[in-house]
């Protein structure tokens, strides 16, 4: 069994790629690298550059891929548009439409952007609120037949995503854990240094602030004067290798204030043994065993429940560490790689 694993998201392929091998299913990633995120890839799809030259140059190494991407016997896309839009419909619609295909869902295609808007709150997409109606409606009609008609299964990452493709009228794969490296992202010991409270920036451009940037600043510049002893630090545009060393010298780890779950950023925390804020409201885990079990530390997007929750671990020291390992335990159950790997092996045996 020979599987592709097609583009990435903050290294979800990659830790499934490294997982599946284990397992000894022999498994690719192509991608371009997710940005300045950089992570290594075995088919080289093109640089992300936005201008002409980056264009051409995802064209070409695309191309000259089709063959190899013809090898596999299992396709697997994290993307709506994994190829670029000149041969998207040629490999995608055409030469690839006998091969076996899976959709995770995992960003903001259409079909998301659609229905997260039903939620109480939800991250802000600037370029879908520039779309009219009509141009709403036609990407969703079109991404959500291109799901019927070239995709054998929907596997959802997180809650979100499942709600919206439900919603939409289809059928989804239960939720599968983010995977990760438990071996390799493991706690440290915090020694003599201070507290440290993060939030990782993942958008230069606040007016694009996915998560809730705004909110948590707000939030650390009220802590600061009330516990000057602690370090609270807003950082971003750091590829993955600069991000794991950095977050070895954090504590506690606030991700995001606009999601109903939580993403791949909080799950290497959790594998650090790291508290961790971001979203687990009660609807998510009504739905899913491993969001029962979950100790993520649910917020929204308010100053206020930020600060009361942030306040409460730097008041009790006890509380922080039973959370810590109480992260590392909950990682090693449901989101060690081998462990989420053999989940999607048994979905691949059914195609």
């Amino acid at each position: 069994m020979k599987v592709l694993l097609l583009q990435e998201m903050s290294g979800v392929h990659t830790e499934l790629r490294n997982g599946l091998r284990e397992i000894g299913i022999d498994a690719d990633i192509a991608t371009l690298g997710d940005g300045f995120k950089n992570y290594d890839t075995d088919i080289f799809l093109g640089n992300s550059n936005p201008n002409i030259i980056g264009a051409f140059n995802r064209v070409y190494h695309q191309f000259k891929t089709i063959k190899k991407i013809l090898d596999f016997d299992i396709i697997q896309s994290i993307s709506p548009s994994p190829y670029v839009s000149y041969l998207d419909n040629l490999i995608d619609d055409i030469l690839t439409k006998n091969k076996k295909k899976i959709y995770i869902a995992a960003g903001s295609d259409p079909v998301y952007l659609n229905y997260v808007r039903n939620l109480d709150y939800f991250p802000p997409h600037v370029h879908f609120d520039r779309w009219n109606d009509h141009e709403r409606f036609k990407q969703f009609e079109q991404f959500k037949q291109k799901l019927n008609n070239s995709y054998n299964r929907i596997i959802p990452v997180c809650w979100e995503y499942k709600y919206a493709m439900n919603m939409a009228g289809l059928k989804t794969e239960d939720i599968i854990p983010f995977p990760i490296n438990t071996d390799k992202y493991v706690p440290t010991k915090r020694n003599n240094r201070k507290l440290r409270v993060f939030h990782p920036l993942n958008r230069n451009n606040l007016k694009y602030d996915f998560k809730g940037t705004l909110i948590i600043q707000k939030a650390f510049s009220i802590l600061e004067k009330k516990f000057p002893n602690v370090e609270f630090i807003v950082k971003g545009n750091m590829n993955h290798k600069e991000y794991d060393h950095f977050t070895n010298d954090v504590d506690i780890i606030v991700d995001q204030c606009y999601s109903y779950s939580y993403g791949m950023s909080a799950a290497y925390g959790l594998s650090k043994g790291k508290v961790v804020l971001s979203g687990l409201e009660d609807i998510v885990k009504n739905d899913n065993i491993h969001y029962q079990e979950c100790p993520i530390i649910n917020i929204t997007p308010s100053e206020e429940i930020i600060v009361d929750k942030i306040e409460r671990f730097l008041e009790d020291e006890n509380y922080l560490n039973d959370i810590s390992i109480r992260s590392r335990s909950f990682a090693e159950k449901y989101h060690d790689k081998n462990i989420v790997a053999m989940k999607y092996e048994q979905i691949y045996k059914t195609l």
